[in-house]
């Protein structure tokens, strides 16, 4: 009648949320990687439904920085890099755009200047610093506590997902769980699709375990892109 619908989410896992919150039971995670943290959404999101392990954010542009430093900062197993990852160590720039969250290091696609004109457009370019995971994950490692550690790895890096994968070859067998946003419909040029994105995962010994959607078009109603959150096959 309000237009509401009660769910049981240990059943039934109907959000991203409930979802991660019983895969990190599951996985007994106490690190979670945050690449492409902006703001720290995401962490704060963890810490909302009750995940109480590490949290190592990375993000590359300075202002975004500044907001997820702040938003951590009480949170002593909360540490932020000012830094992009991805499949070289290298200065370079970023398209900064109009919406932070949509920051990338790939030009906006004709079908993303159309439904995301404005959120999308470039303002101006940024220098930022690129590192691989392979060459941080030894010092990231040292900041956590324990001799053992079941690590995931979110990724929200607006099409550069595959790049920062192609930087962790050594310590990608390190890692239980992962989360990319990948793309039906590319807001990006040159950004893989899902069918790639997921062929690429499984090759590297991730299933799938829930697929979330995030933004649709509203026309079509063809999704445009989803959360896709894998765990490595046992």
């Amino acid at each position: 009648m309000f237009g509401y619908d009660l769910i049981h989410i240990k059943r039934n896992h109907p959000t991203l949320e409930s979802h991660l919150k019983f895969l990190f039971q599951n996985l007994k995670t106490d690190i979670v990687l945050d690449v492409g943290a902006n703001r720290g959404q995401f962490g704060k999101l963890l810490r909302e439904t009750g995940y109480t392990g590490y949290i190592i954010s990375f993000e590359p542009l300075q202002e975004s920085y500044q907001k997820l430093t702040s938003a951590s900062a009480d949170d002593e197993k909360w540490h932020s890099y000012n830094c992009a990852l991805g499949a070289v160590s290298e200065t370079t720039e970023i398209n900064f755009t109009s919406a932070s969250e949509f920051t990338s290091f790939l030009n906006p696609s004709e079908y993303g200047k159309e439904v995301r004109s404005t959120q999308v457009q470039i303002a101006q370019k940024e220098t930022v610093e690129v590192k691989r995971l392979d060459d941080l994950f030894s010092e990231v490692i040292s900041k956590c506590a324990g001799s053992s550690h079941q690590i995931f790895l979110k990724m929200d890096t607006q099409g550069f997902d595959q790049e920062v994968l192609k930087g962790a070859e050594k310590s990608l067998d390190q890692i239980d769980g992962l989360q990319s946003e990948i793309a039906i419909l590319p807001l990006y040029e040159g950004m893989p699709d899902y069918v790639e994105s997921l062929v690429a995962f499984r090759e590297k010994g991730f299933e799938l375990t829930g697929l979330f959607p995030v933004s649709r078009d509203q026309q079509s109603l063809i999704l445009i892109e989803m959360d896709c959150v894998m765990r490595r096959k046992a």
